[in-house]
């Protein structure tokens, strides 16, 4: 991943933790793990917004 690229993963990823506070996932402070981390990497290289991630890193998973 390029300079530009790591770049609009850290935006998009402060923009996935904004959107998991407003829905009340998480309560500052909070670390990502590595594994979570990886998987909201997978998901802006997916094209998700990060609304999308946000419900997707923290989904119930039957």
């Amino acid at each position: 991943m390029g300079d530009i690229d790591c770049v609009k993963l850290e935006e998009w990823s402060l923009a996935v933790f904004d959107e998991v506070l407003a829905a009340g996932y998480i309560t500052p402070p909070w670390r990502p793990s590595r594994a979570m981390r990886e998987s909201l990497a997978g998901y802006f290289e997916a094209g998700l917004t990060p609304a999308e991630g946000a419900e997707a890193l923290f989904a119930t998973r039957q």
